[in-house]
């Protein structure tokens, strides 16, 4: 995780400017948390493919995570601890059965709010500062979650590789066990030979 981290910082691009500038617009960015949440729900309830994803009356309680995670991503302050968070995010995506396809389609629609709202409240040159710093940091957050979706897999494809093996190793014994020529079978009279003096 840390060396993907590194990678995704330097090929995005993202510096400590883009934090300081989400933390000096969070007075404004952050009033937008209900909205953005209300709309990515909206989408994710009314198509069928990710509807089914969910349990009966779980909206709310998913609703919550998502609202606590805007706001943390808008103070500008994310620490360690949040990145490793991020990169957990990969495996319970599998557990639910969310695809990647699924949460970049997602992560895009919170992207594409983000700057409707920027461009509604900034001047253009400002918004797009906001944006972009925003858009660093959300797209090193997808880019963890991918990432960690896919080495979980591979972890997976790896012990299964290996308990296959190990039942195919351990069928290769019994066979060898169950099929080996006893006493009866070498001697075809059941007795011992004798060495010749």
């Amino acid at each position: 995780m840390e060396q993907t981290f590194k990678h995704l910082v330097a090929l995005t691009g993202l510096s400590a400017q883009d934090y300081k500038i989400l933390q000096n617009t969070a007075a404004q960015t952050q009033p937008w948390a209900d909205e953005i949440v209300k709309v990515f729900y909206d989408i994710l309830f009314n198509y069928a493919p990710t509807a089914h994803i969910f349990k009966t009356g779980e909206r709310t309680e998913r609703e919550t995570v998502l609202h606590t995670w805007y706001l943390k991503v808008t103070t500008g302050k994310l620490d360690r601890q949040f990145w490793r968070r991020i990169w957990l995010v990969g495996s319970v995506h599998i557990a639910r059965g969310v695809t990647n396809p699924l949460m970049l389609g997602m992560m895009s629609q919170i992207q594409q709010r983000f700057l409707h709202k920027c461009l509604q409240t900034f001047e253009v040159k400002q918004a797009e500062q906001v944006y972009n710093a925003f858009k660093r940091i959300t797209d090193i957050v997808a880019a963890l979650i991918a990432d960690s979706y896919l080495t979980s897999h591979r972890i997976e494809a790896i012990e299964k590789v290996k308990t296959k093996k190990r039942m195919e190793n351990s069928l290769l014994l019994w066979n060898h066990l169950i099929t080996a020529p006893d006493v009866d079978e070498e001697n075809h009279d059941g007795k011992v030979v004798e060495a010749s003096h």
